[in-house]
């Protein structure tokens, strides 16, 4: 059997359309979006283990020692390196569900076995904590979390996930958080989830809040010990990072407010069409709606699964995700972090879609 993400399989092959309601990340910068000054952009340099001034940069963005920083390509080559590192074959882990497809892939490529503790629609996509304590047991090794979560986009309250984490170190297992939707929450973000203590990583990267996918500026954030077990693991795959890469990651980073204003510009009025769709069609969806996010998870009143749909708008010129890809084959994520014109003309298709199908 070939071992891979489906999803990420998917994606690359049909999630691309002339209106975007696929896309997870905010629409991608050009070279004209960030403000560049000469040497910004460095062909080699010193990068033994990431580039120490945007090591540094990261650390301070996050409230971090910058030794707390490891430098990995994007977040779900954070979560597959946290992965590597921390556990071996046959160890248990306790994921959400429903989760990131690709999470669960990188899992199952390692050979761990996996535990899921349930997120519901019907509860808000809440944790239960009642449920996750009687799945913690001594075995775990690691429990996976996103938050903001993919798909829904739900934010859970600071104090339920300081619960989970206080679970997890009563059993000496550490937690994982892909923190990676985190900043489009802008000032209003709580702290990064690696201040709940030494067990807890955090996962981030510049693409889904900035629009920087071709970066590959991912990190993960770790005790300090932690640090050094997962750069070991990393001299596996290379020697040096992209210096280039990194060193245009750091003109970025250093100049995150502008980049800030700009997702800014492009989501406020994303979030009010959707916000407004979604009242609109009750009559077909469920949703929970996030109050701030760039994805939701509607659910479909009358039909099993979303196949049919996501077929009609693909001849539409128009994606969304089944369902199916986060084991939940009646919702779909819908995604609107492009221009408002093209998210409102995929709503219009949408719209279309739910009366047809």
């Amino acid at each position: 059997m070939t071992k891979g993400s489906v999803y990420m399989r998917w994606a690359k092959d049909y999630a691309t359309a002339r209106y975007n309601l696929a896309n997870s990340g905010l629409l991608g910068c050009s070279t004209e979006d960030l403000v560049l000054e000469p040497g910004d952009v460095q062909v080699n340099g010193p990068n033994r283990d990431g580039y120490p001034p945007l090591l540094e940069a990261i650390a301070a963005q996050y409230g971090v020692a910058p030794e707390q920083v490891v430098a990995a390509p994007g977040a779900s080559g954070a979560n597959f390196l946290a992965f590597a590192a921390l556990l071996d074959a046959g160890d248990e882990v306790l994921v959400e569900q429903p989760v990131y497809e690709p999470i669960l892939a990188a899992l199952s490529f390692l050979g761990v076995r996996i535990r899921r503790f349930r997120r519901r629609f019907e509860e808000g996509y809440r944790l239960n904590l009642a449920e996750i304590r009687s799945l913690l047991t001594d075995q775990i090794r690691l429990v996976v979390l996103t938050n903001p979560h993919n798909p829904s986009g739900v934010l859970l309250p600071p104090e339920e996930v300081a619960e989970l984490g206080r679970l997890a170190e009563q059993m000496g297992t550490r937690v994982l958080v892909d923190e990676v939707y985190r900043d489009v929450w802008f000032e209003s973000a709580p702290p990064s989830h690696v201040h709940l203590g030494p067990h807890v990583l955090a996962t981030s990267s510049l693409t889904k809040s900035y629009g920087l996918s071709g970066l590959r500026c991912g990190w993960i954030l770790c005790a300090p010990e932690l640090a050094d077990r997962l750069r070991r693991t990393k001299d596996l795959m290379e020697s040096v990072d992209s210096v280039p890469s990194d060193t245009l990651a750091l003109a970025a980073i250093r100049q995150l407010p502008r980049l800030a204003a700009r997702s800014r510009a492009i989501m406020e009025p994303n979030l009010a069409q959707v916000h407004a769709f979604l009242a609109a069609h009750a009559e077909w969806l469920d949703c929970v709606v996030p109050a701030r996010s760039m994805t939701v998870f509607p659910r479909l009143r009358k039909e099993e699964d979303s196949e049919a749909l996501h077929d009609w708008l693909r001849g539409r010129e128009t994606s969304i995700v089944p369902g199916r890809f986060f084991e939940a084959p009646r919702h779909f994520r819908l995604g609107f972090a492009v221009t408002p014109e093209e998210v409102a003309a995929g709503l219009r298709h949408l719209s279309e879609g739910l009366r047809r199908v």
